[in-house]
Parts: structure tokens; C-alpha cells; sequence
């Protein structure tokens, strides 16, 4: 990043942002009640400043190999992560007030974390500054948006639905880890199907894979509507 102009790099993190923004604004009208701007943005924030924490502690794995680090580690490390960010930060906090909340934050949490990986994915594909950079860097990003982006939303909104059913349901903590089991699972078959050599039957495959995905997360997205309750469930307890 150093030598480069600032006029050359504002555009490009624009850019980088942009396709969790815009994942950001389909999420939230899932929400009937809309959660408080200050709690969303703290959320995002946190989700970026995971990014390179993850990243570090994956470097130190990949001693495991390539393979195992690509289909299993990479993907349970990354999951865990953006979960973990939620459950730290607003667990016993108001602001999760209904079931949905339990997905919109750690979505919320996983579009932050794919923001910053774009910014890191842009300056190790695409030279900055040279002819055509933003023309190169919003096609990266469309791709990003409909591929990575996408996964990173879809998987995290799968652990988000069954911490909410943790949260507001059934206080059993073998929820959280079949959140995390399935959100590592659909993440591992994205990681297997991009880096196979038969490029067209795998984007073929990870487009269906995607939209199966998306289908489900719509589905539980419904499912947790459907709850009535608006407490979180010890205080129903109580």
C-alpha cells in the first residue's frame, strides 16, 4: 500500500465496501423492527477488526495443510469468530429483543469481517494505480459481491438463527455448536468447490449451492418470526 496516492485508494475502499453494504441493506428489512444504528455499526466495526486477527491465527495454522486449512480450519476459525464477536458483545444486552435480532447481528458481524477481506483480497490481485485499477477492481468486487460476500452473509446468518433459538428458545448450548457445525460445513463445500480445477462445473455448483443457501436462510429468517416472544428467555424465567 505504500507509494500509492490517496485519490487512487479512496475509490478502491469504496469499493471493497460496497458489496457488504449493499448485503447489509437486504438483511435489515428482514427485520420488522429495526435495530438501533449505534449497535449495527459497532457490530460491523468489530466484525472488520476481527478480519486481521483471523487471518494471523490462520497463518499459524496453516501448518496443519493446505488442504485441511482450506476445507476445515479456515472455515470453523472464521465462523466461530464472527459468532463469538456477537455473543461477547450482546449477550445480556438489551438490544437483542427479538429472535431475529440473533441473525441480523451476526450477519452484521460477517459482512464487517468481508469488508476488510476485500480490502485484502484487492491489493493481492490488482496492481493500484495502473491503467484501468477501478474498472479491474469493481469487476473483482461484483464477483466478490454474488461469491465470497455472499457466503460470508449466508453462512453466518445460518450460526445467527440457531443462536437465536439458544438465545430466546431453548437455553441449550449444543445449539450454538449445530449453528457453528452447519455454518463450517456449507463454508468448507464453498472452499472445495472454488478451488477445484473444473472451473465451469464448480461455478456451476457454487451458484446452486449458494442459492440453496439463500433459500434456507430466507426460511429461517421466517421460522423466527413466527416466535412471539420479545424477552430474552431467562428473564421469562424469572
Amino acid at each position: 500500500m505504500f507509494g500509492i496516492d490517496i485519490y487512487s485508494l479512496i475509490p478502491v475502499l469504496i469499493l471493497a465496501v460496497s458489496p457488504s453494504l449493499i448485503w447489509l441493506f437486504f438483511y435489515l428489512k428482514e427485520d420488522l423492527h429495526p435495530e438501533p444504528r449505534y449497535w449495527l455499526f459497532i457490530i460491523f466495526v468489530m466484525g472488520i477488526a476481527l478480519a486481521p486477527l483471523v487471518i494471523f491465527l490462520e497463518m499459524i495454522l496453516n501448518k496443519w495443510g493446505s488442504s485441511a486449512m482450506i476445507l476445515l480450519i479456515a472455515p470453523l476459525v472464521e465462523e466461530t469468530a464472527k459468532y463469538g464477536v456477537v455473543h461477547l458483545a450482546l449477550t445480556k444486552n438489551p438490544v437483542l429483543d427479538e429472535p431475529v435480532d440473533g441473525m441480523i447481528y451476526v450477519i452484521v458481524a460477517a459482512l464487517g469481517f468481508a469488508a476488510i477481506e476485500n480490502v485484502f483480497a484487492i491489493f493481492s490481485f490488482i496492481p493500484i494505480g495502473s491503467p484501468g485499477y477501478l474498472g479491474a477492481t469493481f469487476n473483482f468486487m461484483t464477483m466478490r459481491f454474488i461469491s465470497a460476500v455472499a457466503l460470508h452473509g449466508l453462512a453466518s446468518g445460518i450460526a445467527g438463527y440457531y443462536f437465536a433459538k439458544f438465545y430466546f428458545i431453548e437455553k441449550k448450548p449444543i445449539l450454538i455448536l449445530k449453528g457453528l457445525f452447519f455454518a463450517t460445513v456449507f463454508h468448507g463445500i464453498y472452499n472445495f468447490l472454488i478451488i477445484r480445477k473444473e472451473q465451469t462445473f464448480s461455478l456451476i455448483l457454487t451458484g446452486i449451492t449458494l442459492g440453496a443457501a439463500a433459500i434456507l436462510v430466507i426460511y429461517l429468517f421466517n421460522r423466527l418470526k413466527h416466535y412471539k416472544t420479545y424477552q430474552q428467555i431467562d428473564t421469562i424465567a424469572e
